[in-house]
């Protein structure tokens, strides 16, 4: 049975064009001057073969090397390409950590206060390793609870789901315990007298609770350095305005509520409103 290069372009996902590179590199014979090339089986073995090794990352020149070179050692080959694939997961795997980190709070990690003082390969290291949230066990079941209750209905949650739950209220330590009182009970006291005014006296010492809560927890697990009051600001206001983190706070909170919040959060990091600290982002970037 012949096989149509329409064929092989829908089932091996080989186009025209790769077919044709295949022949020029001399894995494949040469269309034999037929208007319609027919691939046999053999064909069709040798362009899965190819396909298989390049997903794993071999080029066509390499391939070619296999082929043509009668004392090549796959065995070494294929080990050296595992140790690769490896370190590409790795890569891979910080790089989702990370970006799951970024999708439940909402932000990027904060740039160095001058630039200069830390080059932008190294920062970006540093915030992989930082801000990678499958590092954290905890901060890891964290965020799949937030994607449980952000995309499924409770009738949905399957024991699995309960479980998860189960683990995170018995697992909570000491340090839960201070960030319960940062984004639930010193928060709902701020929506509670938000007929105040966010730059109310009152309002601005229980985000400075906030604020002073939330450096003693970057202590606790041994970060360096704490967090400005505009630092602060900046990232607190937008755990409420931006992210999988602000979603579940939705539960809580109605939007007037955490727009309330982050203004008085803003304030209390020196900006006039969060309109103006928004603005300064935009200006001076994150």
């Amino acid at each position: 049975m012949g096989y149509k290069v329409k064929w092989v372009e829908d089932n091996l996902g080989v186009t025209r064009k790769a077919l044709r590179g295949f022949e020029e590199a001399g894995l494949m014979l040469k269309n034999q001057g037929r208007q319609y090339r027919d691939y046999d089986e053999d064909d069709i073995d040798r362009i899965w073969t190819i396909r298989v090794l390049q997903g794993m990352g071999y080029k066509l020149k390499e391939i070619v090397n296999m082929v043509n070179d009668e004392n090549f050692d796959f065995d070494d080959s294929i080990a050296q390409k595992i140790e690769e694939l490896e370190k590409e997961k790795m890569k891979i795997e910080t790089h989702l950590g990370y970006a799951k980190a970024i999708k439940l709070t909402g932000r990027v990690p904060f740039r160095p206060r001058k630039m200069g003082e830390m080059k932008f390969e190294d920062f970006q290291q540093d915030a992989l390793e930082r801000w990678n949230i499958t590092n954290d066990p905890q901060g890891a079941e964290y965020a799949k609870l937030a994607d449980t209750i952000l995309s499924k209905p409770t009738e949905e949650w399957e024991d699995s789901d309960l479980g998860r739950m189960l683990f995170m209220l018995e697992s909570m330590t000491h340090m839960d315990t201070d960030l319960l009182l940062a984004e639930y009970v010193l928060p709902r006291a701020i929506v509670k007298r938000q007929h105040l005014g966010a730059n109310h006296p009152d309002i601005q010492c229980l985000v400075k609770l906030i604020y002073e809560n939330q450096n003693s927890l970057i202590l606790g697990i041994d970060m360096e350095g704490i967090l400005t009051e505009q630092q602060f600001a900046r990232f607190y206001s937008s755990s409420y305005l931006s992210g999988d983190v602000a979603k579940l706070k939705t539960h809580d909170f109605s939007e007037e509520d955490c727009y309330f919040i982050a203004e008085a959060v803003s304030i209390f990091g020196g900006y006039e409103n969060h309109d103006a600290l928004i603005e300064a982002e935009h200006q001076y970037g994150r």
